[in-house]
């Protein structure tokens, strides 16, 4: 009888295998990663209402703002800011000063970027107001929009016909349905019952500007440099002259003047006429 060895052999199964596989850590583990042919990428949070908290540098894609108007960033601890080169956003979107973003769905941060070492100016003809710290409207009721606009006295302003409350550096003043026109138009901000709109901010800074002015009856204007000087236009109204010492005494057509004893006018060129004074 022939025999015959068989040989078992263990066989060792890791328990590992029997494990779920390891996540990958993309950004310690992996090198110049190339999405381009990805069927889809999703880089951002995204929602319907802008989160309450936030650190700088996070973003945020909100789905029910306008086509668009959609992405935000963090641009200040909780405060959200739409991002330079979303259409529908304003060139003046690129600039820090006095900008207006939520910090909260009640609260209104104007002005985040605002310091001591980097100052938000705003200049009223040659009286420059300056702002050194942050400012914020906070709302508790009502539906409407609020208007953020530098009053002609430097004040931050907050205009509404809700109930809104500011903090240091910021006024709060009711029945403004519209900017003041000797205002400096920061802001628009609507509001739903009693919260701030994510979506409902308008920027309405202007980097470039100007001021027309326009002469009127018995005005004239004349321009040069940049500068517009108003004078009396003496062919509508007659402008006062030194008592004239003799009839022929020069003068322009129109021209008066009076002493104790006579009012005089000036009927042609160099040409004096007179009218004795008495008391009745």
């Amino acid at each position: 009888m022939r025999r015959v060895r068989i040989f078992l052999a263990p066989v060792l199964i890791s328990s590992g295998w029997c494990q779920s596989p390891t996540l990958i850590d993309l950004r310690s583990q992996s090198k110049n990663i190339d999405f381009s042919t990805a069927a889809t990428t999703r880089p951002f949070k995204s929602g319907t209402a802008l989160p309450a908290t936030c650190s700088v540098g996070a973003m945020f894609y909100l789905a029910n703002a306008t086509a668009g108007s959609n992405l935000y960033g963090c641009t200040a601890s909780n405060v959200w800011t739409p991002e330079i080169g979303s259409a529908g956003v304003p060139s003046a979107s690129q600039l820090t000063d006095l900008a207006a973003g939520l910090g909260t769905q009640n609260t209104l941060t104007i002005g985040a970027t605002c310091s001591s070492a980097a100052p938000c100016n705003v200049r009223f003809g040659s009286v420059v107001h300056s702002f050194t710290s942050s400012s914020s409207a906070t709302i508790s009721a009502g539906t409407g929009m609020a208007f953020v606009y530098l009053d002609a006295n430097g004040n931050l302003t907050v205009g509404h016909n809700m109930t809104v409350s500011c903090t240091s550096g910021c006024v709060a003043v009711s029945g403004i349905s519209a900017f003041p026109s000797n205002s400096v138009p920061l802001f628009t901000w609507t509001a739903t019952n009693g919260t701030w709109n994510a979506a409902g901010g308008a920027d309405w800074r202007a980097f470039q500007s100007t001021t027309i002015v326009a002469a009127g009856a018995g005005l004239i204007g004349v321009g040069a440099n940049g500068s517009t000087t108003l004078s009396v236009d003496p062919t509508a109204v007659g402008l006062w002259a030194p008592v004239p010492a003799t009839a022929s005494s020069a003068c322009a057509p129109g021209s008066w003047s009076a002493d104790t004893s006579y009012y005089y006018v000036c009927v042609a060129i160099n040409s004096w006429k007179r009218a004795a004074l008495t008391i009745w």
